[in-house]
């Protein structure tokens, strides 16, 4: 737990040298998501659901956190794969592992973030706040972790923001789940 504390502290107060670190570390799957991805992903999904339950709206409320849990956990395999294809294209390697920490430690302050959901209004915004701040650091990662040229590293961060979204809408349209 100590170590996902100061990770988590590392992206939201100095997250060029967290990248830098994350970088040089190795990457196992199994533990990357079960200490790290599935914990922080469940963030969001218990504060909307609590927020949901104190409207009294019990079975939307379950059913759209574990909807929106799974759909966090998996995107996270989603983004990797995107990440990956996509960066031979703007000058940095098609690296699996790479990829896979830059989609895991990406959206760590918007999932912290997502803990404010359960206060009305202002903790939409709050939310708000830490997505736009994840996807800064998701482009300050680019280059260290992708080893995409600093020139190309907007371009290769809007490019996978954009096939994420596109991903992202296909998926809910498919499955019928707007939460």
């Amino acid at each position: 737990m100590e170590q996902l504390i100061a990770r988590v502290k590392g992206m939201i107060l100095s997250p060029a040298e967290e990248w830098r670190t994350i970088q040089r570390e190795p990457v196992e799957l199994v533990p990357l998501f079960t200490r790290y991805v599935m914990i922080l992903a469940a963030i969001p999904a218990i504060a909307g659901m609590l927020l949901m339950m104190a409207f009294g709206l019990f079975f939307s409320a379950i059913s759209s956190a574990i909807v929106g849990y799974i759909l966090s956990v998996a995107g996270v395999f989603v983004i990797a794969k995107i990440i990956e294809v996509l960066a031979p294209n703007f000058g940095g390697p098609q690296d699996a592992d790479a990829a896979l920490k830059l989609a895991a430690f990406a959206p760590t302050v918007a999932w912290v973030a997502g803990a404010a959901i359960i206060i009305p209004i202002l903790g939409g915004i709050i939310a708000l706040a830490g997505g736009i701040y994840s996807l800064y650091t998701l482009y300050i990662g680019v280059p260290t972790v992708m080893r995409v040229p600093q020139e190309k590293a907007l371009t290769f961060t809007l490019a996978v923001v954009g096939v994420a979204i596109v991903v992202n809408i296909a998926v809910r349209l498919l499955t019928g789940v707007f939460v």
